[in-house]
């Protein structure tokens, strides 16, 4: 590969190992990898990936991705922008803004409808990419637009109706693939902070109570079929507790595998192509991955 483009990535890291920078913990490693906590050159460096065929993925907070290539090639972006700008009702975040911070923060202005992003352990970005969600709520709720930029490195602005939102999709995951979430913009309302304080706590309780946050994991594993639930499925199949290697399927949430230390991207993988594997043959339902695998084959 040609190492010109290298010039416009000052600070970029050669092989960069990618478990921690997964919540999973695991992960090969990066040709090259660039952290940004600003954001201002990011159209120019896309666009110019772009020109000189330069592969290239951007992540956040890897919440709900995998890792399974030995090494990815040509630049691994992680975005780790931190802006916050609330004027009125409206409340403008930037991708690399956590989502439980998001919740605390806006909370803290007495802004309410983001109470929901307590349960979202991902960034902003991501999140508006896979209309994250948690307890009753979307990100599609209370999205006012989101700014993006293409793969030429030109930035829009797209609305909700735009971004073609549905359950755990949007545009951003198909057509628009390549293309970069900035910022998102949500409308909020106004509440006493310590009512809005109390809204979050139970959001997390709910969340201690269900699902296995003391451990790491990649969130759910599998999106839910219409009219069921994916850990309802798994779990009549009686795979909770089910072992491979380091990675086990939760036997509180059966929906979610989690890392008990040492796990690999095949250890996951097995446990998912069970997990489907077994589900299809009881019900003839056929789940679709949730976590987003790169460089490997979810569910085969």
């Amino acid at each position: 590969m040609p190492d010109a483009w290298l010039a416009a990535v000052p600070g970029a890291r050669e092989h960069e190992p990618l478990g921690p920078h997964s919540w999973y913990g695991i992960g090969g490693r990066a040709r090259y990898f660039l952290a940004l906590d600003d954001d201002a050159e990011l159209a120019a460096l896309i666009a110019r990936l772009n020109r000189e065929t330069v592969p290239y993925l951007v992540i956040g907070a890897a919440t709900n991705t995998l890792f399974a290539a030995e090494e990815l090639p040509g630049l691994t972006i992680k975005l780790a922008t931190s802006r916050l700008a609330v004027e009125g009702r409206r409340v403008t975040a930037s991708a690399g803004y956590l989502m439980p911070k998001l919740a605390a923060d806006t909370a803290r202005k007495g802004r309410t409808g983001l109470e929901f992003g307590a349960g979202v352990p991902g960034m902003v970005g991501g999140s508006v990419v896979g209309n994250a969600g948690a307890f009753g709520r979307e990100m599609k709720d209370g999205l006012v637009s989101t700014d993006v930029i293409d793969p030429q490195g030109r930035v829009h602005t797209l609305s909700v109706a735009e971004c073609r939102f549905a359950y755990r999709d949007s545009i951003l995951k198909s057509s628009k693939a390549g293309w970069v979430v900035v910022s998102a913009t949500f409308e909020t309302g106004e509440d006493d902070p310590s009512r809005i304080r109390d809204r979050i706590k139970e959001v997390q309780r709910h969340r201690r109570q269900t699902q296995p946050i003391e451990k790491r994991s990649l969130g759910s594993t599998f999106k839910n079929p219409p009219g069921d639930a994916a850990g309802r499925l798994i779990d009549a199949c009686g795979l909770k507790g089910r072992r491979v290697g380091g990675a086990q399927i939760s036997e509180k949430h059966a929906n979610f595998i989690v890392n008990l230390g040492g796990a690999t991207a095949d250890d996951v993988l097995a446990l998912m192509a069970e997990m489907r594997n077994r589900v299809f043959e009881r019900f003839g339902i056929e789940l679709e991955p949730e976590v987003r695998v790169i460089g490997g084959t979810p569910g085969q």
